[in-house]
This record gives structure tokens, sequence and C-alpha cells, in this order.
């Protein structure tokens, strides 16, 4: 496998390297961060995989499509059919040419979604940081082969500022240089540009190096959320809804107006995220992570909400609430989909 390493950009600085500087953006990157957060407790942080804006454009793009592909189908059909009346053999080949075009054009996409679904892969990463034995891992995705696992040691990360081209946005990404040839061994990719990454190295140096009660968690937003076992992708879809701000599931997954329209309208856009988080590989339950951590389970001194029985039961896809709302907002779309082709078809008779 050709592993591809980003170029190193802007240095912070080094783990154990200097004083920590406050948050500059204290307020939104709190909230943003405790979001991001999946799991904390005394012997680990754990965080989600980003889902940034480019892949919520492809998300959205495969919807559309695909309602296209359903409407557009039909009216290419009456096409194909008026032109063939004339008994052409040009026009034969011509209509051939014309239902491939627009098989590729619309139906190419949702089948790449569909794909994504059912085989479950994922490109993003879920990060651990082990406080305890001051060690980071990680899974490497990979399109072709499977998740590659990686344990590094905290102190020998370099943290680092890349400014993506053409854009004002600024992302953190973390490196391994080899002191002797001075080139990367390993770099981790932390793609969420809605943050500041000078917060966000913050925020995991304070964890790292400093007690408990020094770490800015929101309770509001920093839920115990064990989406890495969980069962059910419509609960993952519900964790997608509230780490976009939207405050349509509160913390025990309780069916909000507000929530099942949401679930009626981009349904598609929050089970495809859901289904990210849902395939992630998760570090935090590889054998050599799990022999390395402590934590009793009960004594927890970080400012988080427990996991609350209604919860617990959607993670296992056994709250009938969740299910409920996102089965009917699913159907809720199928009938738009389907009436809108049966309104074309109308439209063409």
């Amino acid at each position: 496998m050709i592993l591809t390493i980003p170029p190193i950009g802007k240095i912070i600085s080094r783990p154990y390297e200097g004083g920590i500087p406050n948050f500059k953006e204290k307020n939104a990157s709190i909230e943003r961060l405790s979001r991001d957060v999946h799991e904390v407790n005394p012997d680990y942080l754990l965080f989600h995989p980003i889902i940034n804006s480019h892949q919520l454009v492809g998300f959205l793009m495969t919807y559309c499509f695909s309602w296209l592909f359903g409407q557009s189908l039909f009216l290419m059909t009456a096409m194909v059919m008026a032109i063939i009346k004339d008994g052409s053999i040009f026009y034969y080949f011509l209509a051939f040419f014309i239902i491939i075009l627009n098989f590729l054009m619309f139906g190419l996409l949702p089948y790449v979604a569909y794909k994504q679904f059912k085989n479950k892969k994922s490109y993003y990463n879920k990060i651990v940081l082990l406080k305890q034995t001051q060690q980071i891992a990680y899974y490497e995705h990979n399109r072709k082969e499977e998740p590659i696992f990686h344990l590094i040691n905290y102190k020998d990360i370099v943290a680092s500022v890349r400014r993506n081209k053409g854009v004002i946005f600024e992302a953190l990404n973390l490196h391994v240089i080899d002191s002797k040839t001075n080139q990367t061994i390993q770099s981790i990719n932390l793609e969420d540009m809605q943050l500041s990454p000078y917060d966000q190295w913050t925020f995991i140096r304070t964890y790292m190096e400093r007690p408990a009660d020094e770490l800015p968690l929101d309770p509001r937003y920093a839920h115990a959320c064990p989406t890495d076992v969980s069962t059910s992708l419509l609960a993952c879809a519900d964790i997608a809804q509230e780490k976009k701000n939207k405050g349509l599931t509160g913390l025990r997954h309780e069916v909000t107006v507000m929530g099942w329209l949401r679930a009626c309208t981009v349904s598609y856009l929050d089970l495809a995220e859901g289904n990210i988080y849902q395939s992630s590989a998760n570090p935090a339950l590889h054998p050599e992570v799990q022999r390395r951590l402590m934590w009793d389970g009960i004594n927890n001194p970080y400012n988080i909400l427990p996991v609350t029985a209604e919860r617990q039961a959607a993670f296992v896809n056994q709250n009938e609430a969740v299910k409920w709302k996102w089965y009917s907002g699913i159907a809720v779309n199928v009938t738009w989909f389907i009436g809108s082709i049966l309104y074309v078809m109308l439209v063409i008779a």
C-alpha cells in the first residue's frame, strides 16, 4: 500500500513545550469540541471522525440524483419511444445512447451511496488519546484494504496547521517525524475546518498534560455516547443530528416535532452520516488499547452526562420511539419520491 502523507504545514508546538495557551474562541470552541468528543474517561478521550462540507455535498448530490434518476427515466423513455417510431437504425442507436447516458449521469451516484450503506466502509479516523500511557491510537483507513491500527507515543507528536489551497480554512495535523531523516513517518489529519486548529491542539494538550478539572467540556454536549458499539443506524443518525447543534433529539432520544420533520426532509443525509459514525473502525476496542485501560467504569472525574436507559435502548435498536420517528420519516421520503415519479408519468401521458 502506498501511504499518502500530507506535507507539514506551520508547526505550532510539541507536547510539553511551553505553556498551554487559552482558547481564542472559548465558547464556540468548547461547544464544538464537546460535540466532537465521543467518550471521555480517566484513561482515554475518543474523537469521532469529522464529516466535512465536501462529504455533505457528496451525500446531497447522491440524494438529489436519486430523485432526478427516477423522474428523468420515464421522461427519457417517452422521448426514446417517440424516436423509435420513425424506425431508423440511427435513432435506435441514439435511443440506446440516451438511456446509457441517463444511467451514468443519475444512476451511478445512488449506487455508490448504496454500496457505502451496505459495505460500511469508512475513510475517516476515530482518534483515541490515552492519557495514562501518553499514547495516541487510531486506524488508518484505506479504500481497498482493511483499516490499519497505529499506536504512537504522544511525546513524539509534532502539531502543525495546514491551510488548504484556495480557501481560508485551516486544519490541524499531527505528525511523527524521524529525527535521523527528518521525514514524516505518521500523519493524522483532523479535518475539522470549522474549528480553530489552535483551540483543538490546546484542548488535546490540556487533556494529555493537565488534571481532569482543567479540561473545558460543556456537559450539555459532552454526552457519554458509545456509538462505537451501536448496532442501530437510527441511533447514530440521531447523534449526527445532535452534533449539528439542531437540538432535535435531546439527551434521551425522545421524539420532537422538529426532529421528526427533519427525519422527513433530510433523513438521507443524517442516515449517511450515521453510517460513517457506525462504520469507522474504533481504536478504543483494539486489544492493545484495552490492555492499557485501567478505568473501573464508575468513578469519572469529567463533567459528561451518563448514558440514559432510553439512549442505551436506542443503541441496540430497541427504542420504539426512535424507530417510529426514523421509519415514518423514511416512509414520507419514499412517498414523495414515488409520488413525483407518478406525477411525471401523468404529465407524459
